[in-house]
């Protein structure tokens, strides 16, 4: 495992989604809600968890009206200001390097891109088909935690 969250990382993140941490042993969990539009969403990260084939890894796990969302192995997240939380996970695999991103923001929105080509991060945006621009953009930004 390489990547851990740090008390300085629960911070901001608490910051940014305008949310108190709360941690019970390995746990640290963030509750939203958005009075506006009755939503919710929780939000649990966990250091260290057994992820399977004796691998570890940091789950991040988001729970909102609409689904449950797992992001097996971060390795890393980008605060988007001002109100987001981009959490970037990195995988490689037979045919290149995949990312998948899930975006948390403090009106308890909730996205998620899984299995992305991470060429589509760098590309001419005016050159990838539509069906996939919004996945490029919101992950380019994550370049920075891909490439320190």
């Amino acid at each position: 495992m390489s990547f851990m969250f740090s008390a300085v990382d629960i911070n901001t993140i608490a910051r940014i989604l305008g949310a108190p941490a709360t941690t019970v042993d390995a746990d640290t969990t963030f509750r939203l809600s958005n009075d506006k539009t009755r939503q919710s969403l929780s939000l649990t990260i966990s250091n260290d968890v057994a992820l399977g084939a004796d691998r570890t890894g940091t789950l991040v796990v988001a729970q909102t009206q609409h689904g449950y969302f797992e992001l097996h192995g971060c390795v890393g997240y980008v605060p988007f200001e001002p109100d987001e939380i981009i959490f970037i996970g990195a995988e490689d695999s037979v045919s290149g390097k995949r990312l998948t991103g899930m975006v948390l923001g403090k009106e308890c929105t909730c996205s998620m891109f899984v299995n992305v080509s991470r060429e589509n991060l760098t590309a001419d945006f005016t050159e990838l088909d539509p069906r996939i621009l919004m996945s490029a953009m919101q992950l380019s930004l994550t370049e920075e935690v891909l490439n320190p």
